[in-house]
């Protein structure tokens, strides 16, 4: 009988022990708490507690609990500064410098109404304001509250001359404006007058600055604001001139190197990508159809996060999009203005606005262009196959009535006005076959999954030097035209090459890489030479005795909109909402603000 009481005293025990006993929660996040409960997100997912909080929604709340109820309320409070570059363990915050990521970190989003949801770290952009955060007891970021965003600012990474790098050695600002000289973590502010000169120089980890003859050094992140900013030490354009910035010009030191990011107003930045990326020569709808896909085209890329790592969005090359590369013009900043703030989204999400220059007569499916070595790609439903031939006719479905179609210089299409709608290339064998070594290699370091090298069957681990080619077969072609696959037949081996970009490369219109004059003829009888790469991969191949000749057609990836096409249209009266439902297909003209 004693032995009965004591095993269930000890049972009794164990029970008041277990609902009793307290449990802590780091960081929960308040959805609301009435007088008997409190509905908080505990590591991603959302509890019942018994037991009221005084604190207000999406409050941070560290608190303890039992079976009985939730005690024990502290609120912790948020830090705001913005989150200024992104790797994947850490964030650098503009203020306090570089802090680790939490391995259980929480991201929740939070909409205009105030409904909160469980994100992921790549919903927090970079160099907004939007972003509130708590860190645990190590210092590191734990939990994270994601506000709607303003879109209205851009951040551009400015490019040395000809685009050939994000890294400058030196920059030289002149002021010709006021301008304000600042870092918000080296604690300083200069305002400076109009034609002040600031020469900026990495040493070490470190920021030599010099303001009219006078030098300091800073250790952290700098920036100049003003309204007319002319970076001196850069060249643009065709004729050339020195470009101006305004908004702010912010200066990191990054390997002993200086990355420059424009952080400017998305509308102004607009003013300058329109002239840079269309001619005037379309009139103003062609321009808004630019303006609106230029527009998403940013947004798409700030949030993709593509160059958190960097701090910045988009770049100032045709890597982005091409800004500031021609003085800013009346019709084009009519555009802008006139479409100020739309942008095409589908099922309510900005689409990924992809343009290029000039159509062969038909646009192809985003998956055509941007796959993975194993075929699959991202479902990207508004860039379909299209068919702009006038009058539309059935597109050739076998590889002799694709060669017949581009070798046709009077197709008549959308776009067959325009110099790239036609273009031919010719190579001696010994010219094709240097043009594809050289390349090669290149092009096997950077993507060596789309690059097969088969010598007697077997599949080789590297390159090889190959000899003379006997044959070139693209051995899988897309509906809308464009080479999937190629396959080229060497005397020593095969060499299987897919996807457009490199294609594209690995047959270099280029004497520096065949050895040999190389020209590219274009349909209306001009001659190109030198082409850094080939115009598109919508081409077919044919051998004539020791000569390799490559008709194609267009100019770039060939998916979304055809800015000659749209430019055409333009000219007949078409307006812009049907230009633009021309080629990217089920999309929506959203106002973003």
């Amino acid at each position: 009988m004693k032995r009965n009481l004591i095993l269930i005293g000890a049972i009794l025990i164990l029970i008041l022990t277990y609902v009793f006993f307290p449990r802590s929660v780091e960081q929960g996040v308040l959805v609301n708490s009435d007088s008997t409960y409190s509905t908080i997100y505990v590591d991603g997912k959302l509890k019942k507690f018994r037991g009221a909080s005084d604190f207000p929604k999406l409050s941070v709340l560290d608190f303890k609990y039992n079976l009985i109820k939730a005690y024990s309320f502290k609120c912790l409070t948020p830090l705001t500064e913005r989150i200024m570059t992104k790797e994947a363990s850490t964030y650098d915050l503009e203020k306090s410098g570089k802090a680790s990521l939490s391995a259980k970190a929480n991201f929740y989003k939070i909409d205009a109404s105030n409904s909160i949801n469980p994100a992921a770290a790549k919903d927090v952009i970079v160099g907004k304001s939007n972003v509130k955060y708590v860190k645990n007891s190590k210092g590191e970021l734990k939990t994270f509250l994601i506000y709607p965003m303003d879109f209205s600012k851009m951040r551009v990474a400015i490019s040395t001359t000809n685009f050939s790098s994000f890294y400058h050695k030196k920059t030289e600002i002149k002021c010709e404006a006021p301008a304000k000289l600042y870092s918000k973590r080296d604690n300083f502010s200069i305002d400076l007058p109009k034609d002040s000169l600031v020469v900026i120089e990495p040493s070490e980890s470190k920021l030599n600055v010099t303001v009219n003859n006078k030098t300091n050094s800073y250790s952290n992140r700098v920036y100049l604001s003003g309204d007319s900013l002319k970076v001196e030490n850069i060249v643009r354009g065709i004729p050339s001139f020195i470009p101006t910035y305004s908004g702010t010009l912010e200066f990191t030191n990054i390997s002993q190197s200086i990355c420059m990011i424009n952080e400017v107003d998305l509308e102004e930045y607009l003013r300058k990508v329109v002239p840079s990326e269309m001619p005037l020569s379309g009139g103003i709808e062609a321009l808004k159809c630019q303006a609106v896909a230029a527009r998403t085209y940013a947004i798409s890329d700030m949030l993709l996060n593509r160059f958190s790592k960097l701090g910045f969005y988009v770049d100032d090359s045709t890597q982005s999009q091409v800004y500031n590369n021609i003085a800013t013009q009346t019709l084009s900043d009519q555009a802008v203005n006139a479409t100020k703030g739309q942008i095409l989204t589908y099922k309510g999400s900005p689409i990924d606005a992809k343009y290029y220059s000039t159509s062969s007569g038909t646009g192809v499916n985003y998956n055509d262009i941007w796959f993975n070595a194993d075929g699959s790609s991202e479902d990207r439903p508004y860039l379909v196959t299209n068919n702009y031939l006038t009058p539309k006719k059935e597109l050739p479905n076998t590889e002799a009535g694709w060669l017949k179609y581009y070798k046709d210089n009077n197709v008549a299409a959308l776009d067959s006005n325009y110099p790239y709608f036609r273009w031919r290339v010719e190579f001696s064998n010994q010219g094709i076959t240097n043009t594809i070594n050289k390349s090669l290699k290149t092009i096997y370091s950077k993507k060596k999954d789309f690059i097969t090298i088969k010598q007697n069957s077997k599949e080789l681990s590297e390159p090889i030097e190959l000899k003379e080619l006997k044959e070139v077969k693209i051995t899988k072609r897309s509906e809308g035209g464009n080479a999937l696959e190629v396959s080229f037949i060497f005397s020593n081996a095969e060499l299987y090459v897919k996807g457009d970009s490199s294609i594209r490369s690995i047959l270099k219109c280029n004497s520096e890489y065949s050895n040999e004059a190389t020209t590219l003829y274009r349909h209306k009888g001009d001659q190109l030479t030198n082409v850094t790469f080939l115009p598109s991969s919508f081409f077919s191949v044919e051998k004539s005795n020791d000569k390799f000749t490559i008709y194609g057609g267009g100019y770039g990836h060939g998916v979304g909109m055809s800015q000659y096409g749209a430019i055409e249209l333009s000219k007949k009266g078409t307006k812009y909402t049907d230009i633009l439902n021309t080629f990217y297909k089920g999309v929506k003209l959203d106002k973003l603000y």
